[in-house]
């Protein structure tokens, strides 16, 4: 990742345990929109952990979304396709769609994201 982040930051995030991936801080308090961006540059994180590229799986986040309370049914597509959304992703996020990978700005959004989860 492009943002310096040190393993002990990453640490403050995430518990890797059993070849499973847990989050110990999460996205609060904040609206649906933003918690579903939030949730996606997080699966990019663990995606990455895991083995694999910075990308995250559409319904992956939608499924997260629901079980966190960030889904809105009406809006969800939508708000990956707002310009400064859209932006963080390689290729247009779809539902049902590929996983798509995070851009530059994505990886630095992402960077940014874990230093306000892990302050």
């Amino acid at each position: 990742m492009r943002n310096n982040l040190g393993e002990d930051t990453i640490e403050k995030l995430v518990l890797v345990e059993g070849g499973e991936v847990h989050f110990i801080r999460e996205p609060r308090n904040v609206a649906n929109a933003v918690g579903q961006i939030q949730w996606a540059l997080l699966l990019a994180l663990r995606s990455a952990i895991m083995g694999g590229g910075f990308e995250t799986d559409p319904e992956a986040v939608r499924s997260i979304c629901i079980e966190k309370g960030f889904y809105d049914k009406a809006n969800f597509a939508a708000v990956f396709k707002r310009k400064q959304n859209a932006s963080l992703f390689k290729e247009e996020m779809v539902p049902q769609g590929p996983s798509r990978s995070l851009s530059d700005e994505g990886e630095v959004e992402l960077g940014n994201l874990v230093r306000t989860l892990t302050a």
